[in-house]
């Protein structure tokens, strides 16, 4: 009895620390860190991402743990060049920054092979950074934001104005095609803003909380608002940017990716923002050259022409499909699209204070928990304004008929293995002939030969002729004869 309690409490033990191994979160608050050359040290760790600070020359950041730092979480207030790190012990360096993420994680295990005890991060001057982690081992926060790299190939591409668009007239696509389905999804922005230090953090904060993993792309045309399409056109041409700047650079994004789906704005531009029906115009003039090699030639020669198979805009008014964005997503732990979305928008606080925010989440009177409370410039409602693969007929999904770049490689890989299979049945089919028939060729002479040996040949008889022994029989007899004669008279002679 006490050898089984024992047991027993051995193995309670073994089991809780097993799961506190298992789910031990990695820490970055014991690490000790030493800043040079930063004209404002004490933001990188005063925990508020809204803050930064400039490296002069010869900056650096060092890091030490005794358990070894695992990984660096850095929080950029501007896009970065490239920096180092380097194991101080060891006197080897790595160059990170290579991707230009304005949130940039980097596994300094992955990076050398082990975790340095300690490392030094060089920055060069002018690089602005808010806020530095460095982590022990254990599993990393769910804000600790690790973007891959933009997609080779898109499923969907969704083109968005603004940086908060994504959480409103589009909510519900991302949570559910990139989070739960795992599509993959890229997003595009027509307009930059890094005239602010917040929207660019939040734009990414609200997208890794929807799900999204493949970092955003973002051009360099700054964010104007007006209120018609003619308005923005005079209003960017006065800040030197043209409607080609915009028709250029979405060419270039749906050519370089590819995309089986589009979705983008309402052609009315939601609420008639400028900016939001100069995209809507892009990409119909795109789609009416799609095949032009030499519309925007450049992006054509370096990645093809492309006809996406499906281009869906917001509340257009043919072909429309109604998007069911309130049903619970495993993904999220039982959340709808729709209620992601809502958290993803919460991440824009800059934003707040517009009617957005009211139109997202109703009043405390009367809130707003369904994609389908709203009314105006609904979330759910999109029309099919361009279709290489037929029209709609069921509706509430934008790859009616579309199959997915996985799934279509994984039907190639299918269609390879099937017909390596059939070459490989025919070639062992046609060994296996080949052996049957050299076998019989082997038996048919065996057999050819042995007739051969039994039989005698045509026209020879070989039976022994009587007539010719009987001939033999008397030539000899009269030979002997001859010779005892002969013998004869000589002995006769010798006695005379």
């Amino acid at each position: 009895m006490t050898k089984r309690i024992y047991l027993t409490v051995l193995a309670v033990l073994l089991a809780i620390a097993l799961a506190t191994a298992v789910g031990a979160v990695a820490d970055h608050t014991n690490t000790s860190l030493q800043v040079s050359g930063f004209s404002g040290p004490e933001l990188l760790t005063d925990g508020n991402e809204r803050t930064f600070t400039y490296a002069t020359d010869n900056a650096s950041v060092t890091a030490e743990r005794a358990d070894g730092v695992y990984s660096v979480y850095i929080v950029f207030d501007r896009l970065p060049t490239e920096w180092t790190i380097t194991d101080v012990d060891s006197g080897e360096s790595r160059t990170c920054g290579e991707n230009a993420f304005l949130h940039d994680f980097v596994s300094t295990e992955e990076l050398f092979g082990y975790a340095p005890k300690r490392i030094k991060m060089s920055f060069t001057k002018g690089m602005s950074i808010d806020e530095i982690y460095a982590f022990g081992e254990g599993e990393l926060p769910d804000w600790v934001q690790r973007w891959e790299a933009p997609l080779k190939h898109a499923d969907l591409l969704l083109i968005s104005s603004h940086s908060d668009d994504e959480q409103l007239f589009f909510a519900g696509v991302l949570p559910y095609y990139a989070g739960e389905l795992g599509y993959d999804v890229q997003v595009i922005y027509a307009v930059s803003h890094f005239d602010t230090h917040e929207r660019p953090h939040e734009q990414l904060d609200g997208l890794w909380t929807v799900g999204v993993r493949n970092y955003p792309i973002i051009s360099e045309i700054p964010d104007l608002y007006s209120e018609s399409f003619d308005g923005a056109i005079e209003t960017y041409k006065n800040r030197g940017v043209s409607y080609d700047a915009f028709t250029e650079y979405i060419t270039e994004c749906i050519r370089r990716f590819k995309p089986l789906v589009i979705v983008s704005h309402d052609i009315n531009g939601e609420y008639g923002h400028g900016t939001h029906l100069v995209v809507n115009r892009a990409i119909r003039d795109y789609l009416e050259n799609a095949d032009d090699a030499e519309y925007f030639a450049g992006s054509a020669d370096k990645y093809g022409t492309w006809t996406p198979q499906k281009t869906y805009f917001h509340l257009y008014g043919e072909n429309m499909i109604v998007m069911n964005w309130d049903k619970p997503l495993s993904a999220f732990g039982g959340k709808t699209a729709f209620e992601v979305t809502q958290d993803g928008f919460r991440c824009h606080k800059s934003q707040h204070w517009t009617w957005f925010n009211r139109w997202i989440y109703g009043s405390t009177g009367a809130p707003i928990t369904k994609a389908t409370d709203i009314k105006d410039y609904s979330p759910c409602f999109y029309g099919l304004y361009q279709t290489s693969v037929g029209v709609d007929t069921e509706g509430g999904d934008f790859f009616e008929n579309v199959m997915t770049y996985a799934t279509l490689e994984y039907e190639a890989e299918s269609l390879r293995e099937a017909e390596e299979s059939r070459l490989e049945a025919e070639s062992i089919e046609a060994a296996s002939r080949e052996e049957a028939s050299i076998a019989e060729s082997e038996s048919l002479a065996e057999a050819e030969r042995e007739t051969n040996n039994e039989i005698p040949e045509p026209g020879i008889d070989k039976t022994p002729d009587v007539g010719i022994i009987f001939i033999c029989i008397v030539i000899a007899g009269i030979v002997l004869s001859a010779v005892i004669i002969a013998l004869s008279s000589k002995n006769y002679a010798r006695k005379r």
